[in-house]
């Protein structure tokens, strides 16, 4: 390997111990004039004692009525709470409430906020600032340098994750320490109280001239409502419909009734008017027409009929039986004509009829329609006026039950603050802590000086080899993957991504069938054996694969390795832990949906491995991934990898590490500098508590 000038990524130990060796006359010297300077402060500064105060912001709403115009509590959730509290801290500190203690704790005549106490190398910096400054305005009056100096002497915070305020005061005095904090407390709960009644009051004023101008419009609106029913006589049935649109229905239902018998008659008539052009035939005629005289005229036409075949077959045409047999079937024929005839006029005239009743109905109907029109546009105008007054309705007894319930809070209020931890006088000076300044100085002082010569020796610049950055990061080296070339994918698959880069499915069938000649396949197995030896005796359950950087490859190597193990006989578990980029779920989808983990897992014939997606973060337990659980799957499995995302910014990267007995820190080459590797590392090795981890650079041919 090529000689490394010596920088801040390739100093050993050995190297840093040379430098401190050369330079420990600078580490003293700079050790001994940090301790002096500390030892100085102690001589000068003046001892300041802190009393303290806590007030508790309840959230909890406590309204005396219902709907109140400032309604007691805070937010809706936990993180609107937390924000109306930390508004809180800035109020504490406002002219509203400091202006009121520097009048009742008499500040003005302080000489401790008045500016007349003030040390000599104090008054010389301020009066040189005076002259450098370009400001020319009023000097501020004794009240405002007062309260300018109180806010500079008290400091106020919200406790993490609490609803309680503390309030910090320091001065020279204990006692004055103590009487300041507990005025800021009592300044602050009243200005709470009167900005509350306040301003219920302004708003019940201005809510009180209203309620005339609202009562105006109510009448006004629903006179309009009844003068406009009245003129256009608009009544409605029982149904809330217009009468004159029922009756448009009943007519339509009469004109379809109409319809319907005026075609009956019709084809009834044109049956029988076609008979009657086509000549009578007995035969067909009862069949045409319902009419009992004409079945029973057409029976004895029958009758008749039959005696006159029978005869003919032994008498002669002339022979008067014959004769007489004949003429009773020209007869009936003849009746039977006549009868027609008569149920032809009769049908005519109830067709007539039918055709009357149709143009009646169908004139009823359209003057019905076109009244109907004229009523509906009027309808249409009324619901408009109709609501324009209910809504004025609705807004008067709104305002005017708000009234009501405004006067009874006036004389009710319930406090949303108060003070639990009233201001004690200090015992002991807050500032300076002698011998927290004296350990500061000595270890700040050695740390100076080290720094110092380590500056010295060291002039920067940097590199982008593979070793530098396996080197840098602390962390054991494992392999180097070569870089993968696009191929064919597995049989039924598609490229989802760019055709120039390969795919996960190249990846795996690249670790499947490889060859013998695949580095890339190679490396994988060559990986695949060093993770089976991280614990020394026995196999490791779970390995987690982590990144500081996005696209680093540990997607790839994830599902590599796990399909490498799967093809070895070894019983696989490949899971999704990514929140940022679920690509193995895009790949392998999601299994059915469970309470358990067990129930979510999909098994893949094709790489022979069983999968598990935790995309969403974990059902059931506020994004919080169930390690427990995850323990109790994998141990029906010989190995465990879990692609575990980026290394800051998933939220289950250290609740899986916690259960990992592994953990590999993919990383390309060029991708991070020198100091960002080794940064990402340190965090490894801090959220990784003692656990194996090593390092696996990808496309390494890069």
């Amino acid at each position: 390997m090529e000689h490394e000038p010596l920088t801040v990524s390739t100093l050993q130990l050995g190297d840093l111990a040379g430098i401190l060796r050369r330079r420990i006359k600078l580490i003293a010297v700079t050790t001994l004039a940090v301790l002096a300077l500390a030892v100085t402060y102690l001589l000068l500064a003046t001892p300041q004692y802190t009393a303290f105060t806590e007030i508790l912001i309840d959230p909890r709403k406590k309204n005396t009525v219902e709907n109140e115009v400032i309604p007691s509590g805070l937010g809706t959730t936990a993180s609107d709470n937390f924000a109306l509290v930390d508004s809180q801290v800035r109020v504490i500190t406002s002219d509203a409430v400091l202006r009121p203690v520097v009048k009742s704790q008499d500040l003005v005549a302080d000489p401790e906020f008045n500016g007349t106490e003030r040390s000599i190398p104090t008054r010389v910096v301020l009066f040189v600032l005076s002259l450098l400054s370009s400001s020319s305005g009023t000097p501020a009056s004794p009240e405002d340098f007062a309260l300018k100096e109180l806010r500079k002497n008290i400091e106020v915070s919200r406790d993490n994750q609490t609803y309680v305020i503390q309030i910090a005061v320091t001065t020279r005095s204990p006692t004055k320490s103590a009487d300041i904090a507990r005025a800021i407390a009592a300044s602050y709960l009243k200005d709470q109280s009167s900005e509350k009644i306040e301003t219920t009051k302004s708003v019940s004023a201005q809510i009180d001239g209203q309620l005339a101008t609202l009562r105006e419009r109510l009448l006004k609106a629903e006179s309009e409502v009844q003068k406009f029913r009245a003129t256009h006589n608009l009544q409605l049935s029982e149904n809330n419909v217009l009468i004159d649109t029922r009756q448009l229905q009943q007519l339509n239902e009469k004109l379809t009734e109409a319809q319907t018998v005026q075609a009956q008659t019709q084809a009834k008539y044109d049956q029988v008017r076609q008979l009657l052009r086509n000549g009578i035939d007995p035969e067909v005629t009862a069949e045409a027409i319902n009419s009992s005289t004409i079945t029973g005229l057409r029976d004895q036409y029958a009758t008749a009929a039959r005696r006159e075949a029978i005869l003919s077959a032994s008498l002669l045409p002339s022979h008067p039986t014959m004769v007489q047999a004949r003429s009773e079937v020209q007869r009936l024929r003849g009746l039977i004509r006549a009868e027609v005839e008569r149920i032809a006029k009769a049908i005519k005239l109830e067709n007539d009829a039918a055709k009357e009743r149709l143009r009646a109905a169908e004139k009823a109907l359209a003057s019905s329609r076109q009244e109907a029109n004229t009523n509906d546009s009027a309808y249409i105008k009324l619901r408009e006026l109709e609501r324009e007054a209910e809504t004025t309705r609705t807004v008067y007894e709104s305002f005017l039950s708000r009234v009501k319930q405004m006067n009874e809070a006036e004389r009710v209020y319930t406090p949303d603050a108060r003070v639990i931890t009233p201001a004690a006088v200090p015992q002991e000076p807050s500032w300076p802590k002698k011998l927290l300044t004296l350990a500061l100085a000595l270890v700040f002082g050695p740390i100076l000086g080290a720094a110092l010569a380590i500056g010295r020796e060291l002039f920067g610049g940097r590199t982008h080899s593979e070793t530098e950055l396996l080197t840098t990061t602390g962390l054991q080296p494992l392999i180097s993957i070569p870089r993968l070339q696009p191929r064919r994918s597995l049989p039924g698959m598609k490229r989802r991504f760019q055709p120039s880069q390969p795919n996960l499915y190249d990846i795996a069938l690249e670790t499947l069938d490889g060859g013998p000649d695949s580095r890339f396949r190679a490396a994988i197995f060559s990986l695949l054996g060093d993770v089976m030896d991280l614990r020394g005796s026995g196999q490791p359950r779970i390995v987690m694969l982590t990144s500081a950087l996005p696209r680093e490859g540990k997607t790839a190597v994830a599902l590599s390795l796990a399909v490498a193990a799967a093809s070895s006989g070894i019983r696989t578990l490949l899971i999704d832990a990514s929140s940022s980029n679920p690509m193995l779920t895009q790949m392998l989808g999601r299994g059915e949906a469970g309470p358990r983990y067990r129930d979510q897992v999909v098994t893949d014939a094709q790489l022979g491995l069983s999968f598990l997606s935790l995309e969403d973060g974990g059902q059931n337990t506020g994004g919080r991934v169930r390690t427990g659980e995850l323990q109790t799957l994998a141990h029906n499995f010989e190995l465990t990898i879990v692609d575990g995302g980026l290394l800051k910014g998933e939220p289950n990267t250290a609740p899986l590490m916690s259960i990992s007995e592994a953990v590999l820190l993919v990383s390309q080459p060029s991708s991070m500098s020198p100091k960002a590797a080794a940064s990402a590392a340190s965090d490894l090795l801090d959220m990784a508590h003692g656990r194996h981890c090593a390092a696996v650079l990808t496309m390494a041919n890069a």
